[in-house]
C-alpha cells in the first residue's frame, strides 16, 4: 500500500511541476493538463530507468561511507540530487525543445530554477515513504 501512495504521490508531483514547466519554459498561458500529466508519467518511467544507476552508485558510496543516519543522508544528497538533475534536465529538453546544447547546464536562470525545483519536488515526494518505512532513508533502492 505504502509503494502504490508512492507512485502516486511521484505521478501528481511531477505532474504537477511539468504543468508549471509548461507555463515557464513554454511560455503557454493555457497548459494542457492531458499533455502535463503524459510527460509526468514518462517523468516517472525516467526514475524507474535511472534508478538502476541510482542503486549502483547508492550501494558503492555506502560501501566506503558505511551504514546508518549520516552516511545515508549523505549518500541520499550525493547521489539523488545529481541524478535527478540529468532527470530534470531530460524533461526540460523535452519542454523547451531548443534547449540542448545546454543539456547539463540549463538556457537562462528560469530553466535551472525549474530543474531545481524539480529535484525539491522529488525530495519532497519521498517523505511519505520515508515516514511509512519508519524514518529510515532508503538509499539504493528505487527512490527515483
Amino acid at each position: 500500500m505504502v509503494a502504490l501512495l508512492y507512485i502516486g504521490i511521484k505521478f501528481l508531483a511531477y505532474s504537477g511541476w511539468i504543468f508549471w514547466g509548461q507555463r515557464t519554459l513554454r511560455n503557454e498561458p493555457a497548459p494542457s493538463p492531458f499533455a502535463a500529466l503524459a510527460l509526468g508519467f514518462l517523468r516517472l518511467c525516467l526514475g524507474l530507468f535511472f534508478g538502476v544507476l541510482i542503486y549502483l552508485l547508492s550501494a558503492a558510496l555506502l560501501s566506503h561511507l558505511g551504514y546508518g543516519l549520516t552516511p545515508n543522508i549523505l549518500t541520499y544528497l550525493a547521489v539523488y540530487v545529481p541524478v535527478r538533475w540529468l532527470e530534470w534536465s531530460i524533461m526540460a529538453v523535452i519542454l523547451a525543445p531548443g534547449s540542448f546544447s545546454q543539456f547539463f547546464f540549463g538556457v537562462a536562470k528560469p530553466d535551472r530554477l525549474w530543474r531545481l525545483g524539480g529535484i525539491v519536488i522529488s525530495c519532497l515526494a519521498d517523505i511519505p515513504l520515508i515516514i511509512g518505512l519508519g524514518g529510515v532513508i532508503p538509499t539504493g533502492r528505487f527512490l527515483c
